[in-house]
């Protein structure tokens, strides 16, 4: 597997952060908070350093973040946690060096993560030079002017006080000033003096040392609060902004791609001016958004979330809002109204322990007291909201905290990496630890560490980094805009992301209890929405309002793409007729036949009715008459026949003519033709017999029908017309189905040629729609294996329908087989079970060496079983030599010579349109088709060598178009369907004998198409992902081919259709295994141009096996 699927996006990121390319990275950005005491200890000094996070660089990488924001790091006596700086161009001894955080940076944006650190402009520690400076120079000097000085603690009385646990003023007496000096927060933290102007000139040179080392954002600390005014509460001011503005141009002009993060714990309309008019900081936290979060949840009602978010301003499109559950301060409270504070402490923190200030010290996981749901619900809400989210360390393992350890010490305990001592932290002594690690039975270390978590499936970790990889593959969670629906359900939350074509639906449910709701995608009729995490199909949208439940805390994150696929068993009703025309039909059927209602029926009717069905396959062009041919009237008690009807399509374009069966009955009922009518989707018109109307319609759609077809067969039933004969017969299997009175008949929804139903559980029913001239293959080898052969593991035959005309041509009109309860075909269980493992091994690192056939024994397993009927089925093919249809033949060298030509005419035909293709091509495919071009002498070479020289071998009838799709699953076995062959082909080239190395190619080559396919469905929504899983998907294939092929050369013995000479095996096995990629190829470049890169790959495959003298066979 050595063609990417696209180029990586995680080196895509890389050269973005190098090349310093993308000013507005922060809109997409998803930033993960740590202390570096915190993250993790490499000199073992119970302190976390720049080295230890270093160290833990891949663990972020693989997490999926794409920026680290780093709390303070700078010298400081650490009465705050850092945010008492003593100097700002230093780091702290404890931390490391400064080249030891040169040294992270560069390992970050070699991972393409960005950095983020603080930069604390509002006030200082008491321990920094400045202020040692300023308390001992004289009133009114520059130095002194660093700082706010009043002789009075009188000044700003409008001022509120923030912390209000620990200080009662905002002034503090310094004796050695001999004055008051001004602070916000604690006393040992003076605030400085943004009227000076040579302080800003010192702030912005501190600035450019840090952005200097490669730093790519800086969060700007308490910004609301840099300048007093007396009258006023000294937040918000004009002349703050006027700093901020100053700052700002300084980054604009020398960084332009460098972002401010302003901490304005405002109300939305304050905080929205912190972005000016896109001249101030690039981003600026939500904070009132954060509580309301929390209250939805308590409240079981969306209205605080769409509440708070209707009152957000808008802000300029450079811009963005950073959203947050937690962070390293507590979960403030601040921006809600009182009795909303106190309905939140009392739900949230009802001990006292938990409070502090006006906020909760409180982590996520005890906040939603651990329930997974909650988590998950809140997750999804930070991720899906308008804004960047920021992500908490350890929340992402759902850490716990320590209400016991003073200030907001209680969520910064050291990150819990494993069960080993101090959670894997530290190897220090305990006691040496900066805080306790979490070591309570719930949320301890020995319980929730990241070892554990990587290991199992379904962690909240492993969890997380899905979450993660599907929001980053959506630029609409990052960039899109925000519209709120309300359904009528106010315990669920909806609302629409849109950016550039794309469209996303997320849905949350509040409420602790299951929840219905109805919303109104009246616009997006027609999409189909496709949930992202399980990257799952749900009904198309319609008309009405669309109906979902949601388990309690759950939600749903979907896609609505203009293209998609509805889900394989949901069955679309044709969309009826826009006006009907009506038929009078005063004899009956016979008014149909002939005269102006014949003609009314052949050039209107039929035309606008058979252009409208999923079997009808010729959609791209125009019917422009149907002539109509009776094969029969089929009779039933009381109602009336039902007529069967071969309708003869002449196209327009196409030149040709193509048959189409359809059974007509009618309906006198006083709703039949009427829009509420079940059947009116497959109403061709209505009716009038006198003054009765009523509605001619598919016949196929009624259970009488289905019944009387299912007893013309069990009596042999002959209906002769002018035409010829519509035969009905029946196999000795029929005679044992009891289907007893009124069985249950389910309509098979997902067909688009042909149309089935299941009739009892314990027969299948298919009328062949498109009708093709000569003996059908598919009922000739049903009976053949049924009743000559007695094959089991195909559904047995139990009758057929066919219409013999007077020249003796046959056309197959129907046949029934045995019903086999299973558990869907094989391509839909391998692509299925690849989807389940791709998902494990992508999140769960395994470093136990399994190899793929441990990884997949049991898969393997079925898939040996799968070899085996394969190679049985082709024994039964040969085992009769009494029916010339099925005698098995010497292969001769016309026969190869005639294979070789076939491929050889395939190869020109696929090279032309790849090179027809090639312009267009997306670019992840051109150069894979350019490699395939050059080696086009090379390909038809290699055909020519491999038609050399006999086959000792005869050749059979065999399956004719064997994949995945042709066989069910069922009870740890395989039953092999649908012997019609390759729909493209005549009847006859389909009945042609072959060799059976053709069925074991496809089947090969369906193996390969599964692994992509599955690979494609990632790709699409989790781009990332996909280069870790190319080695294991490849190994896979490989594995499932290889025990494939053994199984059936184990099974296949001496059947006169293998070849003794195993090297002859191997040549046939190529030529096929080349015939499919290249017939997959023409498939490919005309109908799924994006696919071209799987056949490009599977004929690259064989042609370097061919060159190294290896080949399938030899496994």
């Amino acid at each position: 597997m050595n063609l990417p699927l696209q180029p990586s996006v995680q080196v895509d990121r890389q050269l973005e952060v190098s090349t310093r390319s993308n000013p507005l990275w922060f809109k997409t950005a998803l930033i993960y908070e740590a202390h570096v005491k915190a993250f993790h200890d490499s000199n073992n000094d119970g302190i976390g350093d720049f080295e230890g996070m270093r160290q833990k660089l891949d663990y972020l990488q693989d997490l999926g973040i794409t920026a680290l924001w780093l709390l303070p790091f700078y010298p400081s006596p650490l009465k705050d946690d850092g945010y008492d700086i003593a100097k700002y161009r230093g780091i702290h001894p404890a931390y490391g060096t400064m080249r030891d955080f040169r040294r992270l940076v560069r390992a970050c944006h070699d991972r393409g993560i960005r950095v983020i650190t603080e930069l604390v402009i509002n006030h200082t520690s008491d321990q920094h030079r400045w202020f040692q400076r300023a308390r001992r120079s004289k009133p009114g000097s520059a130095a002194r002017d660093f700082y706010v000085w009043s002789d009075t603690d009188q000044k700003y009385k409008d001022a509120r006080i923030i912390f209000t646990d620990t200080e009662k003023s905002n002034w503090t007496w310094d004796p050695v000033a001999k004055a008051y000096y001004w602070h916000r927060f604690y006393s040992h933290q003076p605030d400085l003096n943004f009227d000076n102007p040579k302080l800003l000139e010192e702030i912005i040179r501190v600035m450019r040392f840090w952005l200097d080392t490669g730093v790519d954002g800086l969060r700007l600390d308490a910004i609301p609060y840099l300048i007093e005014r007396e009258g006023t509460n000294c937040e918000n001011l004009q002349e703050t902004h006027d700093v901020i503005k100053k700052i700002r141009a300084e980054i604009d002009a020398h960084y332009p791609d460098r972002m401010l993060l302003a901490e304005a714990n405002q109300w939305p309309e304050d905080v929205s001016a912190y972005f000016g008019g896109g001249d101030e900081c690039h981003m600026c936290f939500h904070f009132p958004l954060m509580p309301r979060i929390y209250m939805a949840i308590a409240q079981e009602d969306r209205h605080p979330i769409t509440d708070i978010m209707r009152q957000t301003p808008e802000i300029p499109g450079n811009s963005q809002w950073a959203i947050f559950l937690r962070n390293h301060d507590e979960l403030t409270l601040e921006m809600v109204t009182d009795r909303e504070r106190d309905y939140l402490w009392q739900f949230y923190a009802a001990d006292p322990r938990m409070r502090i200030n006006l906020g909760i010290r409180r982590r996520l996981a005890p906040l939603l007291n651990n329930d997974r749901q909650k988590i998950e619900l809140l997750n999804s809400l930070l991720l899906s909201m308008p804004g960047t989210p920021v992500l908490y360390y350890g929340d992402e393992i759902g850490m716990g905290d320590n209400v016991y350890l003073g200030d907001r010490d209680g969520v910064r305990t050291p990150m819990q990496w494993s069960s080993d001592r101090n959670g894997g932290f530290s190897a220090c002594d305990p006691q040496r630890l900066y805080l306790p690690p979490i070591m309570d039975p719930i949320y301890g270390y020995n319980t929730v560490n990241v070892e554990a978590q990587v290991r199992s499936p379904s962690s909240l970790l492993n969890w997380m980094k899905r979450l993660i990889a599907v929001c980053k593959q959506h630029p609409a969670f990052g960039l899109g805009t925000l519209k709120f629906l309300y359904p009528g359900n106010r315990k669920v939350l909806a609302y629409l992301r849109e950016h550039e074509g794309e469209s996303l639906l997320c849905i949350a449910n509040l409420s602790r209890a299951a929840q219905a709701v109805e919303l109104d995608l009246s616009r997006f009729k027609g999409r189909v929405p496709v949930e992202l995490l399980g990257r799952t199909p749900f009904p198309p949208i319609g008309d009405l309002p669309y109906l979902l439940t949601l388990p309690g805390y759950a939600f749903y994150w979907f896609v609505l793409p203009e293209f998609a696929d509805a889900p394989r068993w949901h069955d679309v009703l044709p969309e009826p007729m826009p006006e009907f025309t009506t038929l009078v039909m005063r004899d009956g059927w016979n008014s149909l036949t002939s005269g102006r209602e014949a003609n009314e029926l052949s050039t209107s009717v039929l035309p606008a009715f058979i252009a409208k069905q999923r079997w009808f396959g010729a959609k791209d062009d125009k019917i422009t008459r149907a002539d109509t041919t009776v094969l029969g009237t089929l009779g039933r008690r009381q109602l009336g026949d039902y007529l069967l009807l071969m309708a003869k399509l002449e196209l327009q374009a196409r030149k040709e003519t193509q048959s189409y069966f359809l059974p007509l009955d009618v309906s006198w009922d006083e709703a039949a033709g009427t829009p509420n009518w079940p059947l009116t989707p497959f109403t061709l018109a209505k009716a009038r017999k006198g003054s009765k109307v009523g509605a001619v319609y598919d016949a196929f759609t009624s259970d009488h029908f289905v019944l009387a077809l299912v007893d013309a067969m069990r009596k042999g039933t002959d209906l002769t017309s002018a035409d010829g004969t519509t035969r009905f017969a029946s196999t000795e299997a029929l005679a044992a189905v009891d289907l007893g009175n009124g069985p249950e008949i389910r309509r098979i929804g997902v067909e688009q040629s042909n149309s089935s139903v299941i009739i009892g559980d314990q027969a299948v029913l298919k009328i062949f729609r498109r009708l093709s001239p000569g003996e059908h293959p598919e009922l000739e080898i049903a009976r053949f294996l049924t009743e000559v052969a007695h094959f089991e593991n195909t559904p047995p035959l139990l009758g057929t329908a066919e219409q013999i005309a007077k020249d003796g041509t046959r056309h197959a009109l129907a046949i029934m087989n045995g019903f086999v309860r299973n558990q869907g075909d094989g391509w839909v269980y391998t692509t299925e079970y690849l989807d389940r493992q791709f998902d494990e091994y992508r999140l769960v690192e395994t470093a136990d060496g399994t190899s793929p056939e441990e990884r997949h024994a049991v898969y393997l397993g079925l898939i040996a079983m799968l070899g085996r009927r394969t190679a049985e089925l082709h024994r039964a093919f040969a085992s009769d030599d009494r029916d010339p249809h099925f005698k098995p033949e010497p292969i001769k060298a016309s026969d190869i010579a005639g294979w070789v030509s076939g491929t050889k005419k395939l190869a020109n035909a696929a090279y032309a349109q790849l090179t027809k293709a090639l312009p267009s091509a997306p670019d992840a495919v051109r150069d894979a088709i350019d490699g395939l071009i050059a080696r086009k002498d090379e390909c038809l070479a290699a055909i020519d060598a491999l038609g050399k020289g006999p086959i000792g071998a005869s050749k059979t009838r065999i399956h004719g178009d064997y994949h995945l799709g042709q066989v069910l699953v069922a009870k740890n076995d395989f039953y092999i369907i649908d012997f019609e062959g390759e729909p493209n082909r005549t009847l006859e080239e389909r009945r042609a004998k072959s060799s059976p190395f053709k069925d074991v190619a496809g089947m090969l080559r369906s193996f390969e198409y599964a692994e992509w396919a599955a690979l494609f469905a990632i790709a699409e929504h989790e781009a990332d992902s996909v280069g870790k899983l190319l080695p294991f998907a490849a190994a896979w294939c490989r594995s499932t081919q290889d025990t494939f092929l053994k199984s059936y050369f184990d099974t296949i013995g001496d059947c006169p259709s293998c070849p003794k000479d195993r090297a002859e095996a191997e040549r046939l096995l190529n030529l096929f295994t080349l015939e499919k990629a290249l017939y997959e190829i023409c498939y490919e470049a005309t109908n799924r141009p994006t696919w071209l890169r799987i056949p490009i790959t599977g004929l690259q495959s064989v042609l370097d096996s061919l060159k190294q003298g290896s080949s399938h066979a030899a496994a």
